[in-house]
């Protein structure tokens, strides 16, 4: 009995060491991290990556199964994009090779975005961890949103009004799995047809919705440009304001007051972002944006000097073919560079602003002991070169190396 007792725990102990040292890490050694917190570059750091989690970050240098001596270079979270409309698994791909390892699909297209989301979930795709909407709530639905849900089918032919209908197609995106709700508290901009500045869902619509949401857990996105279907949101409890164009200082106190993020996707609301051929609805599109980017970034400069919590966006696809496609993550941060951010600041609204947004600051970005290793090696200091975020060296996606750019020259002394 006594031999027997020996024996199980030495056997034991084997197993527990075994399962210790089976996991492979992976090592980014001699780095300086830029940690997503707001706090300044730290030098002479290892990290220690172990089962698609940060395990360690060490002082000095380190060694593991996998080691990359990054001699100095800097380490950023994966860059979250807080607004896109990644459809397809080639832009989800797109997506993650410029450094973006988790986006917000608040928008779709007959569900593509879902479907896409649990291709990658499922390991069958590479991509960002996509947090997706479904679909716009708003009065026109559209073909893009009914198909899937032809219960709703007589909105191709009416208007969905009323705080009991506005629930009853919430109640049915949660159903079916999404992450988050969208509502349309103003008209498009992206039309030559609707206008940005007329209001959509009232405040008690958009409120249903925000009840409905929050009995799964779920938070809501306004899309608002004008001013009283933004002010009407905020009221109504939404944990964002995407977009924002024709906010009033009055709208912008609320949001501090109730802490609702906004998420202006400056970078498409530019040239950038235009269509660029000669038909006469481009054309009237690229007008607008001259008067909308003035009125957006005034906006945005006030809620920066107001403290609101800004979350670096694209509203762009990622895809092929199309305007959107052009706008990378890169391009807002400079943007949010151009309105008064720091290089700093903007780096921490693209990703622990966005995590905080998204709701999964408790797994991603920041470095941090414990969170999901997703994390950009980019080669210079961004805060003395900003330029450098459009090039990431080296992208670990959970724990895994997705690109490694990075090839390490004999003669380099740092």
């Amino acid at each position: 009995m006594f031999r027997s007792a020996i024996w199980l725990a030495l056997t034991l102990v084997s197993l527990s060491v075994a399962d210790m040292t089976s996991a492979q890490d992976l090592v980014l050694s001699n780095a300086t991290i830029i940690d997503g917190t707001g706090a300044p570059p730290r030098a002479g750091v290892s990290i220690i990556i172990r089962n698609g989690k940060i395990a360690e970050i060490a002082e000095g240098a380190r060694t593991g199964d996998t080691t990359i001596d990054l001699k100095g270079r800097f380490v950023l979270p994966g860059l979250i994009d807080a607004h896109t409309h990644i459809l397809s698994a080639d832009a989800a791909e797109r997506a993650l090779l410029s450094g973006v390892t988790t986006a917000r699909v608040p928008g779709d297209r007959y569900l593509r975005g879902m479907g896409t989301r649990d291709l990658i979930r499922g390991g069958h795709v590479r991509g960002p961890e996509l947090l997706c909407a479904g679909g716009i709530v708003r009065p026109v639905l559209g073909e893009f949103f009914i198909l899937p849900f032809p219960e709703f089918g007589r909105y191709l032919n009416e208007r969905l009004s009323g705080s009991e209908n506005v629930s009853a197609v919430v109640r049915a995106l949660l159903d079916r799995g999404v992450d988050l709700i969208k509502v349309g508290a103003s008209e498009r901009a992206g039309l030559a047809t609707t206008d940005p500045r007329r209001q959509e869902l009232t405040e008690e619509e958009i409120e249903a919705a925000v009840r409905e949401a929050a009995t799964e857990g779920k938070f809501v996105a306004a899309h608002a440009h004008a001013e009283v279907g933004a002010e009407g949101a905020v009221r109504a409890g939404v944990r964002s304001i995407e977009h924002g164009t024709y906010m009033n200082d009055r709208t912008l106190a609320l949001m501090k007051e109730k802490g609702t993020y906004l998420v202006p996707t400056l970078a498409i609301m530019s040239p950038l972002g235009d269509p660029r051929t000669d038909d006469a609805n481009d054309i009237a599109l690229r007008i607008r944006t001259w008067h909308m980017q003035t009125a957006l970034r005034e906006v945005v400069k006030k809620a920066h000097r107001m403290g609101i919590a800004i979350a670096a966006s694209t509203d762009g696809s990622y895809g092929d073919g199309n305007d959107t496609a052009r706008v990378r993550l890169q391009h807002d941060m400079e943007e949010l560079v151009s309105i008064g951010m720091t290089p700093l600041e903007a780096i921490t609204a693209a990703t622990a602003t966005g995590a905080d947004l998204l709701g999964i600051s408790d797994r991603t970005g920041r470095i941090s002991v414990g969170l999901e290793a997703d994390l950009i090696v980019l080669d210079r200091d961004p805060l003395k070169d900003f330029r450098v975020i459009y090039e990431p060296l080296v992208i670990v996606n959970n724990g895994e190396v997705v690109l490694n750019r990075y090839y390490p020259n004999p003669y380099d002394e740092r």
